[in-house]
């Protein structure tokens, strides 16, 4: 499993550091969450254009970046699977037609996110997170290897069961130690949750990402992993 960082910001982050998104390679190629520019940023990684896309909630820096996703499979002539719950789903053919794209949705195949979803030799399963809209966490396992990526959430046991024994979970930290009831008041959670949850999940590796404003301070305890634009992590 090969694991490339895309973007790893939140909504009004640095744009330089791009809206959280992860390109992962296993015997398909997966992509996790869209927002604006995500295509953009994966051509400049050089990476090939998807077979899925998973978005894990309907909010913009994780799915307005579809649409170009949908142009782009209609100009290839191919199909590209899109993963979510049913909200997400309905929101992804709302958007093709807010953005009068509506025509290039025969090329998405929207494949609902239930217990578990299988895709060649991939497997994805799901936990609902604590945020303000219906927001699911995924895991991804090929070939005895296994990445989570938490999307947005306040700190919740649904994660910490979702990650367990996992090899690298990809959590958010949107905000620092101390600003922990500021943080959760709005769905999300401080470094210092991040690497709790992994400590109680025995993952063997935690990679901080949805950064906001202000650079991630993470406390240790844990084998970190940093993000950095078309980085590369091999599991």
């Amino acid at each position: 499993m090969e694991i490339y960082i895309l973007g790893y910001g939140g909504w009004i982050s640095n744009p330089n550091i791009g809206y959280t998104s992860l390109y992962v390679k296993t015997d398909i190629n997966l992509l996790l969450d869209a927002g604006e520019g995500t295509y953009a940023r994966l051509a400049q990684c050089g990476l090939p254009f998807p077979d899925v896309i998973y978005i894990s909630h309907r909010h913009g820096d994780h799915i307005l970046g579809v649409p170009t996703f949908l142009l782009m499979a209609r100009r290839l002539g191919r199909k590209v699977k899109i993963v979510g719950s049913a909200e997400v789903l309905d929101a992804v053919k709302n958007l093709a037609v807010i953005t009068g794209i509506e025509n290039a949705l025969p090329h998405a195949e929207l494949i609902e996110a239930h217990d578990k979803v299988k895709i060649g030799n991939t497997v994805m399963s799901f936990a609902p997170t604590e945020h303000p809209v219906h927001t699911l966490a995924v895991r991804v396992k090929h070939g005895g290897k296994c990445l989570v990526y938490s999307s947005d959430t306040a700190p919740v046991d649904t994660v910490v069961e979702l990650s367990k024994g996992c090899d690298l979970l990809a959590h958010e930290v949107s905000g620092n130690p101390g600003q922990e009831e500021e943080a959760r008041r709005v769905g999300h959670s401080t470094t210092a949750d991040a690497v709790e949850i992994a400590l109680r999940a025995g993952v063997k590796m935690l990679m901080p990402i949805h950064f906001y404003i202000e650079q991630p301070i993470v406390p240790p305890g844990v084998t970190l992993v940093l993000p950095s634009p078309c980085g590369k992590i091999v599991l």
